[in-house]
């Protein structure tokens, strides 16, 4: 192993890497900004351009595909073989090769950049896309005054659904903000997560404090301005895991079982109270006892199931809205929505039972490792306990946010949830985070002395000094 542990760079240099990384998940992340503003024409040059450089990076570092999860690619596989009965098949192919390309490139970040390395540029693209959303909707509300459409859109006079609009123009009216994005959730997701990413790097000394405030506080402003209730719950659900992997983590491994239990009865418990009072609590977050439709479009989705449960309909990521079958399914409100709410769903309904349980592998397994490397205990060369790093716990807090996200939204198939999730995939296939060693490419980090982690045991810190 080098120094630079990354499993291959190759003639890669490591800042190349790190700007790739940075770009790639800062432009996905923007959402619709792209092709509301360049078009769909713009857009898609734009992001062939990241495509390409991102391929030539993985040709020049030439990684080994033995060390990466085989439930991804036996779960694309399925889907290229969907083609066979597909029902339409001249999106499937397509669709499939987008869906390659972006794993791909998501495959030449994990492998010429060591985790410290993919929480900064996951941190930086957040921020930026945080900063430039607020800029964004400053200039709409101060300058513009009203609201504005796509620049690829032309409605007149006619009215249109508040949907339709890249910026209503409600910074200081007191409505939902939707940044480069384009929509609510979406920036309160790009928020949730570079909340999480800016806080590990804070633990870790990679940034420092007054910056790492003001961030976090810019993270909670715009949270608050999308009013986002499936994020809000995501955060929740997010902020527990955090809890119970850091009480897991200060216990020694022989005496985790009666926690592990008692997390597993916790879990059921709250799981069937929430499946009960589910109508109650959606009324509550302001979703309606449907979950703004949400529940109307699963009903339509498990008709489409229905018909063809074991192979599906065929793969095709997001929604092309000309296919009839699936643009006449979802409208509500003057707006046809492209996508089931739900990525379990809409895996099923695409491909069937047999592509869902290989999904299923999949996010279960990715889930797992992150797990792993959040609680377990780590040994260096001389067999001795490793002290406990904050970065170990980044791959969870984001693919449990991921996850929590995919029960309301179909974002885990496409875009950056796709890229952001397959690459934490690869690279705890990689390495656990934890099992990583610390590399001179991860550049200086605060005095351990000096950012005292609280959360650490008591035995680590002892260890530590």
């Amino acid at each position: 192993m080098t120094n630079t542990w990354p499993l291959a760079r190759g003639t890669v240099p490591e800042r190349e890497a790190f700007a790739f990384a940075s770009t790639l998940l800062g432009v996905v992340f923007a959402g619709d900004a792209l092709p509301n503003t360049l078009t769909w024409v713009g857009a898609g040059l734009l992001w062939g351009a990241v495509a390409v450089w991102g391929v030539t990076i993985l040709v020049r570092a030439r990684p080994p595909i033995t060390r990466t999860p085989r439930s991804l690619w036996f779960f694309l596989a399925w889907c290229l073989v969907s083609l066979v009965w597909s029902h339409w098949r001249y999106a499937t192919l397509p669709s499939i090769v987008v869906q390659v390309v972006c794993a791909a490139v998501a495959f030449a970040v994990a492998s010429t950049l060591t985790w410290r390395r993919i929480l900064d540029a996951t941190s930086l693209a957040m921020r930026w896309v945080l900063m430039l959303s607020l800029v964004f909707e400053a200039f709409v509300a101060v300058v513009l005054r009203h609201p504005i459409a796509p620049v690829w859109t032309d409605y007149g006079d006619a009215k249109i659904p508040d949907a339709f609009y890249f910026s209503r123009a409600e910074l200081f009216t007191g409505g939902r903000i939707q940044g480069l994005p384009g929509n609510a959730n979406l920036l309160a997701m790009v928020a949730l997560l570079a909340a999480v990413a800016v806080a590990v790097q804070w633990a870790e000394g990679r940034i420092r404090r007054a910056r790492a405030i003001g961030w976090l506080a810019v993270a909670a402003v715009v949270f608050l301005l999308t009013r986002s209730s499936t994020v809000a719950a995501a955060a929740v659900v997010v902020a527990l895991v955090l809890v119970v992997a850091l009480w897991i983590r200060r216990t020694p491994t022989e005496r985790r079982t009666p926690r592990y239990l008692v997390v597993l009865l916790v879990a059921v418990v709250l799981a069937v109270v929430g499946f009960i009072a589910r109508g109650a609590v959606s009324e509550l977050l302001g979703k309606g006892s449907d979950a703004t439709g949400r529940g109307e479009i699963w009903a339509k989705v498990l008709g489409l199931v229905d018909q063809h449960p074991v192979l599906g309909w065929g793969w095709i990521g997001y929604w092309w809205p000309g296919i009839p079958t699936l643009a006449d399914l979802a409208h509500r409100k003057g707006v046809t929505y492209l996508q089931a709410h739900d990525a379990y769903l809409d895996v099923w309904m695409q491909t069937g039972i047999i592509g869902l349980l290989l999904f299923l592998v999949y996010v279960v397994t990715t889930l797992h490792r992150g797990w792993a490397g959040a609680t377990r205990i780590g040994y260096d060369a001389r067999l001795e306990q490793r002290s406990f790093d904050p970065v170990t716990l980044f791959p969870l807090l984001v693919v449990v946010a991921l996850l929590v996200q995919s029960v309301a939204e179909s974002r885990l198939l496409y875009q950056g949830n796709w890229i952001l999730f397959a690459l934490i995939a690869i690279k705890s296939r990689i390495v656990l985070v934890g099992d990583e060693p610390v590399s001179v490419g991860d550049g200086p980090r605060t005095p351990p002395a000096r950012r005292e982690f609280r959360w650490a045991s008591t035995d680590e810190r002892a260890l530590r000094d």
